[in-house]
């Protein structure tokens, strides 16, 4: 019984683990800038495509489970961009976020069961 109650844990960890988002920003400024309304459409852009002037003011980075919907992640970064009061994302890449150990009774399983998504946040000039 208490081999498997320790399985029915160690899947709703690996569960969880897989199903969730972390985001977070780093702020380039020191001066906050008011953020944009929610309804504001934040543009995905590469570096190479842009012709009009423009100012980087942070990096956001958000730490998805593998389970999570590539969509919902960029999301979740679009709205901390507008929190910071970007116009855009630039550069927007998708890696492999780092794994995890889990003991399984008396041995240990190792899953990487998440991907980091960055961008930096820009704004127009």
């Amino acid at each position: 019984m208490k081999r498997i109650a320790q399985c029915i844990l160690v899947c709703f960890l690996v569960l969880g683990a897989c199903g969730c988002v972390n985001t977070r920003c780093i702020r380039y400024e020191t001066s906050a800038r008011s953020p944009k309304p929610s309804d504001f459409s934040i543009e995905i852009l590469d570096a190479a495509n842009i012709v009009k002037p423009y100012k980087v003011i942070g990096v956001v980075e958000a730490n998805a489970g593998k389970l999570h919907s590539p969509t919902d992640t960029i999301n979740h970064l679009k709205r901390q961009a507008r929190a910071m009061g970007g116009d855009a994302l630039l550069n927007l890449q998708r890696g492999p976020g780092a794994g995890m150990v889990m003991p399984v009774g008396s041995t240990y399983m190792y899953g990487n069961l998440r991907e980091i998504w960055t961008a930096k946040v820009i704004v127009w000039k």
